[in-house]
């Protein structure tokens, strides 16, 4: 079993004794050591990580949620400037390792998509979100950008919407626009990697600039 692997097992078993990551917590500490690592943009009002001595990264996800409940009875989060918001929780555990992509095209609503080599995606493992180093936003016709594959243990139930605004309405969580996330390994949430280049044809995209 690799480091990470003992890191994620051994995270996860200590949340889920408590019953869930509300009751134990991770409490946001704003980047505060040992979860100091940042990317330097907007990733950083819901991640606090570490980073190791080979440059991986093993940190948490934090979400907040909105009070709202599916009709399937998920309740409903998403991520939030815990900077500012007093209640953030974990939603995940995440691991890191470098990796470089280039940008391609952001859809409203949904994390950017990126393209990346399939030989680059770290293995074993589910590292389905890239995000990328540096600050501002990424731009159409740039280089390959410096960042981290990054993989998500969900260590809560809920309805995850990226971008939520209540109220949701009625239905399920798929009807609503939500991801259902139960405990585990979640590549659902976050998928954001291409290996070839899509055609947008149809499709309505928006490009950072």
């Amino acid at each position: 079993m690799t480091k990470w692997m003992r890191y994620l097992a051994i995270a996860y078993s200590i949340l889920a004794a408590a019953g869930s990551v509300s009751a134990a917590g991770v409490p946001w500490t704003n980047h505060a050591r040992p979860f100091s690592f940042t990317f330097g943009n907007d990733i950083d009002t819901h991640q606090q990580t570490r980073q190791n001595r080979n440059g991986d990264l093993f940190g948490f996800f934090y979400i907040v949620f909105t009070g709202d409940t599916t009709a399937d009875g998920f309740p409903v989060a998403s991520h939030g400037d815990c900077t500012a918001v007093p209640d953030c929780k974990v939603g995940w555990i995440l691991n890191g390792k470098t990796g470089a992509g280039t940008f391609l095209y952001h859809v409203e609503g949904d994390h950017p998509v990126w393209l990346v080599n399939r030989s680059s995606i770290p293995q074993p493992g589910a590292f389905a979100h890239f995000h990328w180093l540096g600050s501002g936003h990424p731009e159409a016709g740039k280089p390959p950008q410096a960042g981290y594959f990054l993989q998500l243990f969900a260590v809560d139930t809920f309805c995850f919407i990226h971008e939520s605004t209540a109220p949701i309405g009625s239905g399920t969580c798929e009807d609503v626009g939500g991801v259902a996330v139960t405990p585990g390994l979640d590549i659902a949430t976050h998928v954001n990697i291409v290996t070839s280049v899509p055609t947008t044809q149809g499709l309505v995209v928006e490009a950072y600039s």
